[in-house]
């Protein structure tokens, strides 16, 4: 929940220009006692709130898909007891919405850990100015029970945030709490109320905004101001976890102006370090931080709200007293006052703008506009960083060997994840990681593999191009382990393509294996999918096929060869009638003609191949035909068994030597 129009950007200044091949110094990994960095991905969902009865399950498998670990839900006190003394109303109400018994247990049913948010003030006082005096045993009553219900008897939920914002008038002194000492009452009536129902529940505070650029109202506060004053009241000792929101209008790492001293996100972790060495040291949760893609003055391209998702999430986990982030929010919103199927698109307003999916009515999770890049962005981090530590960070933007090179490393004391980009600079800037191993993934923003390295002395040779895009270097063992079918390649074939593997053609189709079994992005919609790249192709695991079909595929390597070697196959010249002996296939204007005819239909035909995008051609002294799927090469010269063979298109397109760019 963010306040508009009260944000100051600034400019920008960082100088970098990497022109020679760097070895930085790597600074060890900083460490923070009590603080849990195993699950901390979380997402503002809100789907009682949100998210209508029937799509609430549809909405949970795009979750879990994202590789979601926690979720904020808001149970709003407004909307489960609606008259004083009144009953709870759990279940929704006639529309289908507000059903937070459906929605928290479809979370946990999913292995998704809870978040409950408890806010605000009562039903029966809005917009009547009471004094805090009448409605506060009201709020220990409605926390107790909310508790008690999900908490101690369902044993849903065990962390608890009280309020949001507390330190904006918006949502602090516009909702009954006027001043700094009351929302202690809250919190201290809340902390009561919390361990009452639920002795092993944890007590969060509610999480406060930034504020960039002039305070506007006396009620407003800045968040570190207003930890100030909170402790200075009395009431650091009512919340076990400290949370912000620092919402920023600018990217991660720029340095903004903020009234006092000049803070990038960096140096405003930095400073609330030093509140808590004075004050008590606590854990810190991130309970809402994003970026919305709306057109305006704050808003960023859908591209850069995933890349500064990225780059928020690698800076804060990198941070020793951060445990989780939640990305605010999920779905894009819509307006309160519109049907929930007739959702409003405006691309000029910032509110609707923030979540990860885009508004659509109804759900459907085939959708191919449903993902922005940014819930791309989040998985792939979620599938990369799962289960890993931070080992170093080696560079953070200052490194004077690197300058403008941000580089985190991450381990499970097995495998290493790189990950790392440029900000502040329009040079690209090669580097060595000296990574002590003999093969790198190179991977994109959104998890699809780039390349394959080999190295050479343990050393791996890399460019980073400017713009704040992070690349992901993986190097150690694969995730999902399996007996390597070779010793030059040390990868297994993954459970999901071990069968098709050996019973379509093995090592002669298909060659070995470049990598384990890899989550990517479905071309189309966006859909995380199960791959692993061979040398002659690429498999790709997909759902929902129709009965009898096979749920592996080929992946669409030949037309991607075609189009890295410049060639646009639409551009070729179409046939509209076939020669003789061969067969033309009209939605290409190409034909496929003895001796391949014969190959491609005893060995899968469209299915296995997809539609010829080329005639066959000679090159380099043998017949060759692209396909959709794959790159069919016939050699006079070699013996009956192997003169007829799929092309290494997959070593082609991935396979490099020491470096990548």
């Amino acid at each position: 929940m963010r306040l508009r129009n009260t944000l100051v950007r600034v400019g920008v200044l960082i100088a970098c220009l990497v022109t020679a091949f760097l070895v930085p110094r790597t600074d060890a990994a900083p460490e923070a006692s009590g603080v849990e960095k195993q699950s901390p991905f979380g997402i503002a969902a809100n789907l009682g709130n949100r998210v209508r009865t029937d799509e609430q399950r549809a909405m949970v498998a795009l979750m879990r898909e994202a590789g979601v670990q926690w979720a904020r839900e808001e149970i709003s006190w407004d909307r489960v007891q609606l008259e004083r003394g009144g009953p709870y109303r759990w279940d929704g109400d006639h529309a289908g919405m507000y059903n937070y018994d459906a929605a928290i247990s479809l979370q946990r049913e999913a292995g998704i850990q809870v978040l409950g948010l408890l806010a605000y003030n009562p039903a029966w006082f809005k917009s009547k100015n009471p004094t805090l005096d009448e409605w506060i045993d009201d709020w220990g009553d409605y926390v107790y029970n909310v508790v008690a219900r999900y908490g101690r008897d369902r044993k849903q939920i065990r962390h608890w945030e009280v309020w949001n914002e507390p330190n904006l008038r918006r949502f602090g002194y516009e909702h009954g709490v006027y001043t700094i000492d009351e929302f202690v009452r809250i919190l201290k009536v809340a902390r009561a109320a919390i361990k009452a129902a639920d002795p092993q529940a944890t007590v969060v505070l509610g999480g406060l905004y930034d504020i960039w650029g002039p305070i506007p109202t006396p009620e407003d506060y800045d968040s570190l101001d207003y930890l100030r004053l909170l402790h200075a009241a009395g009431g650091w000792q009512t919340f076990d976890i400290l949370a912000l929101h620092p919402y920023r209008p600018g990217p991660p790492e720029a340095v903004l102006h903020r009234r006092g001293p000049d803070m990038s996100f960096p140096d405003e972790l930095r400073t609330l370090d030093l509140l808590m060495a004075q004050f008590g040291p606590k854990p810190v949760w991130l309970t809402e931080i994003g970026w919305s893609s709306f057109t305006g003055v704050f808003g960023v391209p859908e591209m850069e709200q995933a890349a500064y998702l990225q780059r928020m999430y690698v800076q804060a986990l990198a941070h020793p007293s951060i445990e989780k982030i939640f990305w605010y929010d999920l779905r894009d919103d819509t307006s309160a006052d519109v049907p929930y199927d007739q959702p409003i698109y405006d691309q000029f307003e910032e509110q609707f703008h923030y979540g990860l999916l885009r508004r659509h009515f109804p759900l459907d999770i085939a959708d191919a506009t449903l993902r922005k890049p940014g819930y791309l962005a989040y998985r792939a981090l979620t599938d990369v960083l799962g289960g890993m530590r931070l080992e170093a960070i080696v560079a953070n933007g200052q490194h004077p060997d690197i300058p403008g090179i941000f580089w985190y490393r991450f381990t499970d004391g097995i495998r290493r994840t790189e990950i790392i980009w440029q900000f502040g600079s329009t040079a690209a800037a090669d580097i060595i990681i000296p990574c002590g191993c003999s093969e790198a993934r190179i991977r994109t923003w959104n998890g699809m593999l780039h390349k394959v390295v080999r190295t050479e002395a343990g050393q791996l040779l890399g460019r980073v191009e400017p713009g704040g895009i992070p690349i992901i270097v993986e190097h150690g063992p694969d995730k999902v382990q399996h007996e390597p079918l070779s010793a030059a390649t040390g990868h297994g074939l993954g459970a999901t393509f071990a069968q098709f593997w050996k019973t379509r053609g093995g090592l002669v189709h298909f060659g070995y294996p470049l990598t384990g079994e890899l989550i990517e992005p479905d071309g189309r919609t966006g859909q995380a999918r199960v791959v692993q790249y061979f040398e002659r192709a690429r498999f790709e695991h997909v759902a929902d096929v129709p009965a009898g079909t096979s749920a592996v595929q080929l992946g669409r390597l030949g037309e991607m060869a075609l189009q890295r070697a410049g060639t646009r196959w639409e551009t070729l010249p179409r046939r509209h009638k076939g020669d003789p002996g061969c067969r033309l296939f009209p939605e290409t204007g190409k034909q496929v003609c003895p001796p391949l005819l014969r190959w491609w239909q005893q060995h899968g035909e469209l299915p296995r191949h997809g539609l010829p995008l080329t005639d066959a051609f000679t090159q380099n002294g043998q017949i060759v035909q692209y396909f959709e799927r794959s790159r069919l090469e016939w050699n006079a010269k070699q013996g009956p068994a192997s003169r007829l063979h799929l092309g290494l298109i997959g070593n082609e397109l991935y396979g490099s030597w020491n470096r990548w760019e």
